[in-house]
């Protein structure tokens, strides 16, 4: 997977995005928003679900714990892109944004 990882889901998935930005890291996600990721070198492994399902969620939430981790520079475009999606009208007019709560940067939320 941390060898080839645009083969893992493809090009403009996150998966596969912070993958290529990782280096021997593995990040995947599942169904109905499920993502699990190894950091090896930490001996860590990370799995999380967001409630509703969504990926839009999901895919924040994988990113800022793997930031605060220390797995990827929260300024990485791959990062930077997942962490603060906006949330988009018909229109495609930006009417809110998804993000992490202040307090998990803070390191006042429990990994």
């Amino acid at each position: 997977m941390t060898a080839h990882p645009l083969l893992v889901a493809g090009e403009g998935r996150a998966c596969s995005e912070l993958m290529a930005a990782m280096p021997g890291i593995a990040v995947k996600t599942g169904a109905e928003a499920v993502f699990v990721a190894i950091l090896p070198e930490q001996g860590l492994g990370v799995a999380l679900k967001i409630e509703d399902g969504t990926t839009r969620a999901s895919e924040c939430a994988v990113t800022a714990i793997l930031a605060r981790l220390g797995a990827i520079a929260a300024d990485h475009p791959a990062a930077a892109r997942r962490l603060t999606p906006p949330i988009l009208s018909r229109r495609g007019l930006a009417v809110g944004a998804i993000r992490p709560d202040p307090a998990f940067w803070a390191g006042g939320a429990r990994l």
